[in-house]
């Protein structure tokens, strides 16, 4: 693989990257407001942690779904049908032939809009349930108590952590374009099998003639 590639995909890859961590702290400043919302609707003041591992649990279930399924299903074959080359294909900045960082932000925007519009699915839903869900957020709540610390640690580092590591492995799979075209290597290859010479096997003609005697 040359330098000049090998580079390309290395700066696909930090753009990827970047992308993820952008749009993962819009994510997370939604879960942040479903939960105060849910919240505000009633209960103790120590629940909100409780509401945001909610929150964030079916923000990375549902809301990962919802969020992949309009770019695969709505955004990407729109920009293909009326020729939208940037947002045609996530991950596609250009490469090989170079990084369009103009088409990163594109595609930056478009998913940052995506992923909001997903959440606000995740937080009517959350609203919608929030007295079928509330027992469960009081026995959540009556675990951590006198715990405070343990259950803001739990609830906004270590189950966002789990959950976050599953959440982007998914979305980068999708996100992020995929090696063969990032290298400009084609997935088939064509095997040539050489044939067998017959040339060894043939008469020599040029052998001078011999005259019989009589």
């Amino acid at each position: 693989m040359a330098l000049g590639a090998t580079t390309e995909i290395v700066s696909g890859v930090g753009l990827d990257a970047l992308k993820q961590a952008i749009s993962a702290g819009f994510q997370h400043a939604c879960n942040v407001a479903i939960a105060s919302i849910a919240r505000s609707e009633g209960g103790q003041g120590d629940e909100e942690c409780g509401w945001y591992m909610i929150s964030f649990t079916v923000d990375a279930v549902m809301g990962t779904a919802l969020s992949l399924l309009m770019l695969k299903y709505a955004l990407e074959p729109l920009a293909r049908k009326f020729y939208w080359k940037p947002l045609a294909e996530s991950g596609d900045y250009g490469q090989p032939d170079n990084i369009n960082l103009k088409w990163w932000a594109l595609q930056l925007s478009s998913w940052v809009i995506i992923s909001i519009i997903a959440r606000i699915f995740c937080g009517i839903l959350v609203y919608n349930l929030h007295n079928p869900l509330y027992p469960f957020v009081q026995w959540l709540t009556a675990i951590f108590h006198g715990n405070g610390v343990a259950f803001l640690l739990t609830s906004m580092v270590g189950t966002p952590t789990v959950l976050n590591v599953l959440q982007l492995i998914i979305q980068d799979t999708v996100l992020k374009k995929s090696e063969s075209e990032n290298t400009g290597e084609t997935v088939e290859e064509e095997i040539l099998i050489p044939m067998e010479s017959n040339a060894n096997t043939s008469i020599d003609l040029s052998l001078p003639l011999v005259e019989v005697p009589r």
